[in-house]
């Protein structure tokens, strides 16, 4: 491709060609591109000696396009058309209806994306950037309009909205109920492969701490594989592999459609929250402003809570 393009025509020639072409007039090209005609005719000249052929037949008032210039007239003309139209997009859907999220995987798989298929059925027009990243991020050097957050709530330059708490207890999927279950107690989990977020913020995401917490004693699991990755984790509990420590919101999704459920009656254990945060001193789009609000009218069940942070945590979930 490199070694093409140091034969690729001149763009000034190309231009001055599909204007010409278009208007069938040297001096029409002229003024369109703000240029002598001397000056189109000299950048069509030279294109036609680069390739080799006749663009045109010239006249006394008129120019005529060549069987072979209409070819690539037609040629040129559909790629600047596409370059225009694409250009025109990208503007509009920058000053007026892209809004740029950030999150982390989790969230981006199991609740965003969903959220965000929703919107676009009930607003087409409006076009989506979505940065998926496991660090903490500068929101407004980032240019990001709003972010899915989950922590306490505290981070410095920006304003956040309480959105939903995370839970967690004994997950499995509904296939490894009926060939490992029933489960009597807590105690029998131990006997089954259990499988583990090994890079969790929460201490009651690892099964040793949630046995500790909900008051189980005992020896260590039969079986036990973690993961550093939240994505392969949960997959590994939607194939049937074991009992994860999983729950709302991330899961409902799977919840309600039963392909996830309660490995047994057992206690759940809050964890930390869901934040929707936003640059702090940001005047956003009429289109943030309206998905941002619709967003919070979905994920959040009850009444807000706006905190403002200085203290960053955020879960690698």
């Amino acid at each position: 491709m490199a070694r093409k393009l140091r034969y690729f025509p001149s763009p000034r020639a190309l231009l001055a060609f599909e204007a010409a072409a278009r208007s069938s007039s040297l001096t029409e090209a002229a003024k369109e591109l703000n240029v002598s005609r001397v000056a189109v005719s000299r950048q069509v000249r030279q294109l036609e000696l680069q390739l080799g052929f006749d663009l045109f037949s010239r006249g006394q008032s008129h120019v005529e396009l060549t069987r072979s210039g209409k070819r690539l007239s037609h040629v040129i003309s559909s790629a600047f058309r596409s370059i225009f139209d694409e250009i025109d997009m990208l503007t509009n859907a920058s000053t007026d209806n892209l809004i740029s999220i950030s999150t982390t995987p989790g969230v981006s798989t199991y609740w965003l994306m969903p959220i965000i298929g929703k919107y676009k059925r009930i607003r087409p027009n409006v076009h989506f950037r979505l940065l998926v990243v496991q660090e903490i991020i500068n929101l407004a050097a980032s240019d990001v309009d709003v972010a899915i957050r989950y922590g306490s709530g505290s981070w410095p330059g920006t304003v956040s909205t309480f959105l939903q708490p995370n839970w967690v207890s004994p997950l499995c999927s509904r296939a490894f109920l009926a060939t490992q279950g029933p489960f009597e107690s807590l105690a029998d989990l131990r006997r089954v492969p259990l499988l583990e977020y090994e890079v969790a913020v929460d201490p009651t995401s690892s099964w040793g701490a949630y046995f500790h917490h909900v008051g189980v004693s005992g020896g260590p699991p039969a079986a036990m594989s973690s993961y550093d990755s939240f994505v392969n984790f949960v997959q590994g509990v939607l194939d049937g592999q074991g009992v994860g420590l999983l729950g709302p919101p991330l899961m409902e999704q799977f919840l309600a459609a039963g392909i996830l459920v309660p490995a047994l009656e057992a206690p759940r254990v809050q964890q930390g929250s869901y934040f929707l945060c936003q640059p702090d001193g940001s005047t956003p789009s009429q289109s943030v402003r309206e998905f941002r609000d619709w967003l919070l009218s979905e994920l959040t069940p009850g009444e807000v809570e706006v905190t403002q942070g200085t203290s960053p945590e955020e879960s690698r979930a």
